[in-house]
């Protein structure tokens, strides 16, 4: 069997008296595209930090893919943690130039380009960050995530503010990235028609507790729709 992408067991983060993650124990298999559900402030983005090791847990253990060598599986996963932060007097192209010397990657430029090319944005690539909508920053931050070839990406509300044809483009984006490489995707949103059409594994969280997994097959099953089965079992009338 092959191992898990991301497995956690009673990871706790504690900010003064608050729990913002309180014993979530998840696990993410390799190949999946993993929906994070909940409320704003359920603690969705503390876990991915948690994962990505922006913050330390207060408690429990975590492992990627398979191994407790944190340090070392990190260097596999791409993230976006809010909204990508670029130079914008660069073009897309220097800022993935510059994000790839950071990796210590030999080919910068080709690698940089490939990006671009993945997400649909190489015909732009000399244009200046700065005259790109938010639909196009939004691309080139999975372009920037993407620049080390993870094995797995995070993506904490990638489709934040986009309009319907954007986040359409940014969907199917992902599953191409997932089908031709087997990317492991963990992603937010509350979109959650389109979570919907995007991933097939979901998971809730609510006030810092993980709460549930399931399938899209069993979310179909119970005759609701994504987000009237969050709504039911979140508590929301």
């Amino acid at each position: 069997m092959a191992k898990s992408a991301i497995s956690t067991s009673s990871l706790t983060k504690i900010y003064g008296l608050q729990k913002a993650n309180d014993n979530v124990t998840m696990t993410i298999e390799k190949g999946d595209i993993y929906g994070l559900i909940g409320r704003n402030g359920a603690g969705k983005t503390t876990l991915m930090k948690m994962i990505l090791g922006l913050t330390l847990p207060s408690s429990g253990s975590l492992t990627i893919n398979g191994s407790t060598d944190l340090d070392a599986e990190r260097k596999k996963i791409g993230s976006i943690i809010e909204v990508p932060a670029f130079f914008d007097k660069m073009t897309a192209l220097q800022n993935l130039i510059y994000t790839a010397k950071l990796y210590g990657i030999k080919d910068c430029e080709k690698r940089a380009e490939d990006c671009l090319k993945t997400v649909g944005l190489y015909e732009v690539k000399d244009k200046a960050v700065k005259a790109y909508s938010l639909g196009m920053r939004q691309k080139l931050g999975i372009a920037n995530a993407l620049i080390n070839d993870p094995e797995i990406l995070i993506l904490d509300e990638p489709v934040n503010g986009l309009d319907p044809v954007a986040i359409a483009e940014v969907r199917k984006i992902l599953q191409k990235i997932n089908k031709e490489k087997g990317t492991t995707i963990l992603v937010s949103s509350h979109i959650l028609g389109e979570m919907q059409k995007l991933a097939e594994k979901f998971g809730f969280i609510s006030n810092g507790k993980f709460l549930k997994q399931i399938t899209k097959k069993e979310v179909e099953e119970s005759g609701l729709d994504l987000e009237d089965y969050s709504l039911k079992l979140l508590g929301v009338d």
